[in-house]
């Protein structure tokens, strides 16, 4: 809720001048039980008072540390404190640890230790600049405490969104790595320096010296995104590898021996209802053989498996065992995948065109790792969507989503990220064909209370008031989760009209059609994901299925190194491609932003 700043009660024509005197006071009085009880409402959220047993129970302080000899506890930069200080700001938010950490004394806590902690919380609070100057003014004496400072930086470009800057930060820690217990590694930086984008990298190899360590770092990543013969001109040219690594990170050279299938099963629905997605998934897999393995000596060759006329995923799987394949491509449709996670043990690797059912744990993967699935999984875009509002210190997102299953799902995605990231999602609107949207985002953003509250005070007056309604000011940002390109031209119209016209708003890439600059003007401003594909002139006329198809391909030749990696792997067509923990195949997609009807990349 919020309150008024200027009101001006307009006097109709001689209304002022004809009550009564006692009339005039009932006024007076009701407008002053108007603005008290307006006073005591706020959008903010209020501070949370301390707990004096909270410290003795949940959160107790830890004792400090003892220093070395020659420092006093002033210089030091206290773990324990600081761990102590993240797990309130995690379990609690920022606010809570803040008043727990303005409780400590002289004795609790070192100038230096609270400093850091200080930054870290005015990085929660989205005053990114601010933090930064705190975290800048911190010095170090030791090994150790330099290393906190340095992955704190590194974990700072990263959310910002500056993989080269983080990339250089990491490698300034493997300098200091022999004398720490950090967890850095050649691969961490060459998987930061992944995460750029092409210009980006083009741009910091063009300001760095080439004989340098770190130019020999870009340009290694360079070659491995050009394909083979370039990284192997890469590593005849560099005989001795830079950072004295002893051998190529990210599985390099898992990926260069690796052996490449001589036959290759793709498991699709090519009758039935499905039929068209199916072939032009296939359409995708044969264009990006040919593509990837040009050498026809080299190419492995393709049988197609009918999985509706196998009927079950597990069947078409021994029917490509029975065909003499060593490796797959497929099943496409959810209910197939799950049926090949079931089983206990794969000979050949799969490379599924769809996720399993979130609860189920493949027994593939645990036992050997030999399926990886590959989808147009739409949690990744939440997930890139959360990363890239807090990458601009925006906190405070109003979500808005229909009242759907795949709403649940998106939603789900984002705030798992959200406040794995430290943050808390202010507001939540919930769309539904049951009530109008105009009151849905007017509800959530308490413009119908703002209204309401001036209603009540021209009938206590009986005249107007020269006043508009406000939204609340405890909103910084609007994560739009649109499943259509149609809601989201009909939400925004409504952000302007309820007063949030000027908040940041994000997208998914179901916002944008390629076909529709016109209409698209009405969301100018707001910030997306996509898909490289769809920004191709020569695949954004296909099915998403295509690209996908095209991707499958490219990732069979990088099966055994994305199983070593955490890192990207393929710069495909649905996003450049790396494997989580469970065997997901992820995509980090572009983001852009719609100008003047046209998505643009950030």
């Amino acid at each position: 809720m919020s309150g008024f700043s200027t009101m001006t009660l307009k006097d109709p024509a001689g209304a002022g001048h004809n009550g009564t005197l006692s009339a005039q006071l009932h006024r007076l009085a009701v407008l002053t039980a108007v603005v008290l009880a307006t006073s005591s409402c706020t959008t903010t959220s209020p501070t949370e008072p301390k707990s004096a047993s909270n410290q003795q129970t949940a959160y107790p302080i830890p004792s400090r540390q003892e220093t070395s000899p020659g420092i006093t506890q002033d210089d030091t930069l206290d773990t324990r404190i600081i761990a102590w200080s993240q797990d309130m700001s995690s379990a609690r938010g920022w606010l809570f640890a803040q008043t727990e950490l303005d409780a400590l004394t002289e004795a609790d806590i070192s100038p230096k230790t609270e400093q850091f902690i200080r930054s870290q919380l005015l990085w929660l609070r989205g005053d990114l600049r601010q933090s930064n100057r705190f975290l800048d003014a911190i010095s170090f004496n030791s090994i150790q405490e330099h290393d906190l400072l340095l992955s704190e930086r590194q974990r700072r470009f990263q959310e910002s969104q500056q993989p080269i800057e983080a990339a250089k930060v990491a490698l300034d820690r493997l300098r200091l790595a022999p004398d720490t217990d950090s967890q850095i590694s050649h691969s961490t930086v060459f998987d930061l320096i992944s995460e750029a984008s092409v210009q980006r990298l083009a741009s910091e190899l063009r300001r760095t010296e080439p004989s340098s360590d770190w130019h020999a770092w870009l340009s290694l990543n360079r070659a491995f995104r050009q394909g083979r013969p370039a990284l192997l001109r890469w590593i005849a040219e560099h005989p001795v590898l830079p950072s004295n690594m002893v051998q190529l990170p990210s599985g390099l050279s898992a990926w260069l021996n690796a052996e490449i299938p001589t036959r290759i099963a793709v498991l699709l629905p090519l009758s039935g209802r499905l039929k068209n997605a199916g072939q032009s998934a296939l359409n995708g897999v044969i264009e990006g053989l040919y593509t990837q393995f040009r050498d026809p000596t080299l190419r492995p060759d393709v049988i197609t498996i009918d999985t509706e006329a196998a009927v079950t995923g597990k069947a078409a799987y021994v029917q490509a065992l029975e065909a003499g394949a060593d490796f797959v491509i497929g099943p496409l449709t959810k209910e197939r995948v799950a049926e090949l996670n079931g089983i206990s043990q794969l000979p050949i690797p799969v490379l599924a065109l769809n996720r399993g059912p979130q609860d189920a744990t493949p027994a593939a993967i645990e036992e050997d790792f030999n399926m990886l699935s590959m989808s147009l999984a739409p949690d990744d875009e939440a997930e890139q969507i959360a990363l890239l509002a807090w990458s601009e210190g925006l906190r405070a997102p109003l979500v808005i989503a229909p009242d759907s299953a795949w709403g649940a799902r998106m939603r789900t995605a984002f705030s798992g990220v959200w406040t794995q990231l430290g943050g808390t999602i202010r507001e939540t609107a919930l769309t539904s064909p049951d009530e109008r949207d105009n009151t849905t985002i007017a509800r959530s953003l308490n413009t119908l209370s703002s209204e309401a509250r001036i209603t009540d005070i021209e009938r206590a007056f009986e005249a107007p008031v020269d006043t508009q309604a406000r939204r609340r000011k405890d909103i910084d940002s609007v994560i739009l989760l649109a499943p259509t390109p149609q809601m989201a031209r009909e939400v925004r119209p409504l952000l302007r009209f309820h007063y949030a016209g000027k908040l940041p708003v994000f997208a998914p890439s179901n916002v944008f059609q390629a076909d529709r600059s016109i209409t698209n003007r009405d969301l100018n401003g707001i910030k997306f994901v996509l898909p490289p594909s769809a920004l191709d002139a020569t695949l954004a006329d296909k099915l998403p299925l295509h690209a996908l198809g095209l991707d499958a391909a490219a990732f069979v030749d990088h099966f055994e190194q994305a199983q070593g990696t955490p890192g990207t792997v393929v710069f495909g067509n649905t996003g450049d491609l790396r494997v989580d923990s469970g065997g997901n195949v992820r995509r980090r997609l572009k983001p852009v932003v719609f100008t003047r009807g046209k998505a643009r990349i950030l």
